[in-house]
């Protein structure tokens, strides 16, 4: 197998291939989302505050964001640019020829008659390759600098310390990082189309037009001069309007669907508390609510016929006056149907009609009940959007602007997400490891999330010997999760140390430090409790992570969609996979023998989080990665979970081969895996008390509760 990775900074070269990490992205859950429900207010949810980090950037910066890798296409761009000017010159020759031929036609002969309309179809057609070539190779320039962009963000996103998913409210959610980087980067593709499709192309169409008009008649150019912008700030004002309303009737929807999507999937519950009727009233109230503002933009929508008819009242006065003009003599009927003809084309920029508009940002508002309840809500998903009507600019300059007025908040909030400041730092003197015994030594580590927080670790002193296992056991939250965090270095301790064979890990090369640091561990999906109350004003809904290791649909290895063979050899995708590697480490790991029961065998696709695996097998085939990875230091972090007999033995034998001639710190909550354990040690306000075995096989009721073991 064969990956590359297309690593850009901006301006970055260009590259053939790219690997896509698929999988689900998952939000962290809200403690607590309060929201009112009003009719003024539609049920607004509230928004995600990480972006408060960095300073919203003005428009002349959120150009300068896209300007490299816009400027990187410049080949493209000048191609396109170059078919805008042969579109605008065979227009510039065919209008002559119209009004040559509309008010001539009748004295001339069939064979004229057939030789004008040869040359009128031969430039048509030139002017409408010219015209398809110059979108295609703007929107090759637009859909090429925004993959860029994209790769150019996620690279900066996954280089980002721990603490800038998590960080205790002001982190950023999975859910939001994905949106930004599919649905708002395609948003910034249509602006930077949308600009460049202007800059050059309809300056050269309204320079043309306007010449042609002054050309053919100097009085008609200055009355169309006073009209054009009359009717440029009419349909302007209208249109504003209407899109206030407009978004007023979206966000009413948007309510609605973030209702459902709040309710239905707690259906259970809503029926084990017999709140049907309260439910439908309320849904009744908001649907009333948005019945108000739906009459209110389908009678603004039906004005859009009239609103569009403003352009060509104003061009059949400037028809009207151009009458006079010809019976005047200042002017003939050629050159009116010329001037005419110019000024339809003059007036594109202007155009508007009203159009179906994808609001993706009300979209995104009313999903936001659903990331923040951490439901399963993929990129799929967040791409859809709730239609409204607008009254739009659809051509040229206002189009444009339209579309940049659009599209800079996707790319302030898209490269917001390369803004945040690292906390923690490779210093330009760190080393590398060539090789680890697996001594650790934890020494008076303080350390919290945050400064308004209590301390999760508070003077901790461990000392792990090479070849040693420990334990860690402790009630959930009591940092035992956070330990190996500070050994992964995610995060940097407040203060003190942590030293791997007497090197201190903040002077180690972080991938050196992690190649030699190995992590099996679960991924625990989050138990969602909704306590509804009916006030008709507020729905408060309590999330609580709970780990419960015996109900192992909740807790899964961390898996990838892609094989077994790219799931085992995860740390060397971007290399070479080493086959013999993988099927030993799978053989070790008591995975061998469902994965070689496959057609495919290792190149079969296990699906999104491995979908098509149960618990056991899941298990096993994080062990022979971890296996295929042969770190010296290995961190089991809730490794097991309760299976059917056969599984967990299989899953027992996997892991104590594992952790054979290796340093070895267990996380875990059940007395079977502690007790695999050399030495066991309680982490309870924040500080470790080491346990004997004797008072845990003894089963004492009050240690094994305070220690969170689960017999």
């Amino acid at each position: 197998m064969a990956l590359q990775l297309l690593h850009l900074t901006p301006p970055s070269t260009s590259s053939k291939s790219l690997f896509h990490c698929k999988y689900k992205p998952q939000s962290n859950p809200r403690l607590i989302t309060t929201t009112t429900l009003k009719p003024t207010l539609a049920h607004k949810t509230i928004r995600s505050s990480s972006t408060d980090t960095a300073a919203s950037p003005s428009n002349r910066s959120s150009l300068d964001s896209i300007k490299p890798y816009v400027q990187s296409q410049w080949k493209p761009i000048v191609a396109g640019w170059a078919c805008s000017a042969v579109s605008v010159f065979s227009l510039s020759l065919m209008i002559p020829k119209i009004g040559e031929f509309s008010s001539a036609a009748a004295a001339m002969s069939p064979v004229r008659v057939r030789e004008e309309a040869v040359v009128l179809g031969a430039l048509a057609a030139v002017r409408l390759a010219a015209s398809y070539w110059q979108q295609a190779f703007v929107w090759d320039a637009a859909l090429n600098a925004v993959c860029r962009i994209r790769v150019y963000v996620f690279e900066r996103v996954l280089e980002r310390d721990l603490g800038f998913f998590e960080g205790g409210g002001g982190g950023v959610s999975g859910g939001d990082i994905a949106y930004r980087i599919t649905a708002e980067a395609s948003d910034v593709a249509d602006t930077v189309h949308a600009l460049l499709n202007t800059i050059v192309p309809s300056i050269l169409q309204l320079s043309a037009m306007a010449t042609q008009m002054l050309v053919i008649s100097p009085v008609l150019s200055l009355i169309s001069a006073l009209v054009i912008p009359l009717m440029a700030f009419a349909t302007a004002y209208l249109g504003e309007k209407l899109r206030k309303i407009s978004k007023d009737a979206n966000l009413s929807i948007a309510a609605l669907s973030a209702y459902l999507n709040e309710v239905l999937p707690s259906i259970l519950f809503v029926k084990a508390n017999n709140a049907e009727f309260s439910e439908g009233a309320r849904f009744r109230w908001l649907a009333n609510a948005d019945l108000s503002r739906q009459l209110k933009k389908k009678k603004m929508k039906a004005l859009v016929p009239q609103i569009v008819q403003i352009v060509y009242f104003g061009a059949l006065l400037i028809f009207c006056v151009g009458s006079l003009v010809v019976l005047g003599g200042s002017c003939d009927r050629c050159g009116m149907v010329s001037f005419i003809t110019s000024l339809v084309f003059l007036i594109e920029p202007i155009q508007c009609e009203m159009v179906k508009t994808e609001n993706s940002e009300l979209y995104t508002q009313s999903l936001e009940s659903l990331v923040n309840l951490d439901l399963e809500v993929t990129v799929h998903e967040r791409e859809k959007v709730i239609f409204g009507y607008d009254l739009r600019i659809t051509q040229g300059v206002g189009k444009a602007y339209n579309e940049f007025k659009q599209g800079e908040p996707a790319i302030e909030r898209l490269f917001d997400l390369t803004r945040f400041q690292c906390k923690v730092i490779e210093t330009p003197e760190a080393i590398t490891l060539d090789r680890v015994t697996g001594d650790v030594i934890f020494c008076g580590i303080l350390f919290k999330y945050r400064d308004d927080m209590p301390p999760v670790l508070n003077g901790l002193d461990l000392h792990v010997k090479a070849g040693e296992t420990v334990a860690i056991v402790g009630p959930s939250g009591g940092g035992k999760t956070t330990l190996v965090k500070l050994l992964l270095r995610l995060y940097d301790p407040l203060r003190g140390s942590i030293l791997i064979d007497n090197h201190n890990i903040q002077n180690i090369r972080l991938q050196s430090l992690r190649r030699h640091v190995g992590l099996v561990s679960q991924d625990v999906r989050p138990w969602i409790k909704a306590v509804m109350t009916f006030d008709a004003t507020v729905i408060i809904v309590r999330l609580r992570n709970m780990k419960i290791s015996k109900m192992a649909s909740l807790a899964c290895s961390t898996l990838f969609s892609g094989t077994f063979a790219e799931n085992i050899g995860y740390r060397d995708l971007m290399s070479q996979i080493d086959m013999e590697r993988v099927k030993l480490a799978a053989r070790t790991a008591n995975a061998d023998e469902f994965i070689e029961s496959l057609p495919e065998q290792y190149a079969t696709d296990i699906g999104p989080r491995g979908s098509i695996l149960s618990g056991g097998q899941k298990q096993r085939l994080a062990i022979a990665r971890a296996v295929y990875q042969n770190s010296s230091i290995l961190i089991l972090d809730e490794a097991t979970s309760a299976l059917d007999s056969r599984s967990e033995q299989l899953v027992r034998q996997a892991v104590q081969r594992l952790m054979e001639d290796r340093t070895v710190i267990v996380i875990a909550h059940r007395l079977e895996t502690v007790l695999m354990a050399e030495r066991v040690f309680l982490l309870d306000d924040g500080k470790l008390r080491e346990l004997k075995h004797s008072a845990l096989l003894g089963g004492k009721h009050d240690t094994l509760t305070s220690a969170g073991i689960v017999i």
